[in-house]
């Protein structure tokens, strides 16, 4: 009895001995890095099989870190017996933090010869993020995305609650783990992209960042999930559509209703899929003549907007979606990109998209199409377009203001084409035409002064005049 008697002594006063070396260190390292006191709790409840008592149950004083505290308490845990060896690891890494410091996770002095430590914290910041965001980080430390949906969408409460708990606040504290970690966020908030789309009751955001890219679909993922596809160089995107510029080609996701993103078979939602030009042979050819990893040469330019996608390349244009025959022609697939038709040696290096009406650039020359209802296109006539035609004026921008009528910027120079709005002929901008006329030519807007800004809807208009005439 007497040995079971001091055993259990000796026990207790090891307890009394770690406990008070363990409130000592919380109130003397609070301003040491390293974490020296949860490296003692770790070593508590792995060698006695029990959890240290709480903070607010031990009498904790917090004083001034100085030499004299630290040499303090490395002499109280060298006092401190031997520990089971699961926990004596935990023991010996708060001395050695005492003695040599914490490990570094960024700014680390080499000695010559000397290399990095294989860990998660020496990769570079664009591995760190992308491993971090794969286990789950929260990257939006100041719940932007949420307040953006909150903003747009203020009554979908269900949407709200979807986005706080993929998004939840303990997901931040990954970041935090150490000062690498932290950097690599920051960089890639500051050098990266975004992009949030909120309609109804979905929300998309997605995040790139050298290359990586990760998606929320409140429709779909229940997380932030990596893209599977090769690094992103350009991500493009109108409304939930979406593709990828990359080495290895395009890849397109998201919504394909009007089949912009050329997929004939899928009419909904679409996971990242490589981009294919079947009925483009010329296309088709030219991206199999690239090498394996320089495919994103073949685009110069890509433009998407009213579920419709044009593609530049250095053998023509291309298009797929809503209304494509405008472009394209009659050709017996709507549903896949098909070659847009163009005089043979026109090979476009600039597209101005404004919904229904295209302009395409060669150098000086420009070519147009798209919905032509009353003359809006400034052509002469009002029949349906099957291809690009010559612009017989220049245009630097158009304006798209209604179905039924167009404004053009040319040079100096407003143009309106198509039928005569009851604002514009009551307004004495057209002299000489009356509400429901048509001007099938492009004919100048008069104004009375300068006009610097304009904005124009089907029912009103609106322009800026510095020089009060207007």
């Amino acid at each position: 009895m007497g040995r079971i008697r001091a055993s259990r002594t000796t026990q207790l006063d090891k307890r009394a001995a770690f406990i008070a070396v363990y409130t000592f260190s919380v109130s003397e390292t609070a301003q040491l890095p390293g974490d020296i006191p949860s490296l003692l709790r770790l070593a508590y409840s792995r060698h006695f099989g029990e959890n240290m008592p709480r903070d607010r149950d031990l009498d904790i004083k917090c004083s001034a870190l100085g030499s004299a505290s630290i040499e303090s308490l490395q002499a109280m845990l060298s006092e401190l017996p031997s520990l089971a060896p699961t926990a004596q690891v935990f023991l010996d890494r708060a001395r050695s933090i005492l003695t040599s410091g914490p490990p570094l996770s960024m700014n680390v002095e080499l000695a010559d010869g000397e290399e990095l430590p294989v860990a998660l914290h020496t990769l570079n910041q664009g591995a760190v993020w992308a491993c971090l965001m794969g286990g789950g980080a929260n990257p939006d430390l100041e719940d932007g995305l949420l307040a953006a949906a909150r903003s747009k969408m203020p009554r979908d409460i269900w949407m709200h609650g979807k986005i706080r708990k993929t998004l939840s606040s303990e997901a931040k504290c990954l970041w935090f783990l150490c000062r690498k970690f932290f950097f690599s966020l920051n960089v890639a908030e500051k050098d990266g992209e975004s992009y949030q789309m909120s309609w109804y009751s979905r929300n998309y955001a997605h995040r790139v960042y050298m290359g990586r890219l990760f998606m929320l679909d409140t429709d779909k993922q229940p997380a932030l999930t990596r893209a599977w596809m090769p690094r992103a160089l350009e991500v493009y995107s109108s409304g939930f559509t979406h593709i990828a510029r990359t080495p290895k080609g395009l890849w397109g996701w998201g919504d394909n209703r009007s089949n912009q993103l050329g997929f004939e078979s899928a009419a909904g939602g679409v996971d990242p899929t490589r981009l294919t030009f079947a009925a483009c042979p010329k296309v088709a050819e030219l991206e199999a003549s690239l090498p394996p990893w320089e495919k994103h040469r073949m685009v110069t330019h890509l433009s998407m907007r009213s579920g419709r996608c044009f593609l530049l390349t250095t053998t023509g244009a291309i298009v797929a979606g809503t209304c494509c025959e405008w472009f394209a022609g009659p050709v017996p697939n709507k549903r896949v990109f098909n070659t847009v038709a163009a005089p043979a040696h026109f090979v476009p290096d600039h597209i101005m998209n404004e919904e229904w009406t295209v302009v395409f650039s060669m150098g000086d020359r420009q070519m147009i199409s798209g919905y032509n209802r009353c003359g809006r296109l400034g052509l002469g006539h009002d029949n349906e377009m099957s291809g690009l035609v010559d612009l017989p004026f220049r245009v630097d921008w158009a304006m798209p203001a209604a179905y039924n009528f167009n404004i053009y910027l040319s040079k100096r120079q407003l143009l309106f084409a198509g039928e005569v709005p009851r604002h514009i002929a009551q307004s004495g901008l057209l002299p000489g035409f009356r509400k429901g006329q048509i001007c099938w030519r492009p004919t100048p807007l008069q104004f009375l002064g300068r006009v610097t800004s304009l904005e124009c809807a089907k029912d009103w208009i609106a322009c800026n005049d510095p020089s009060g005439l207007l």
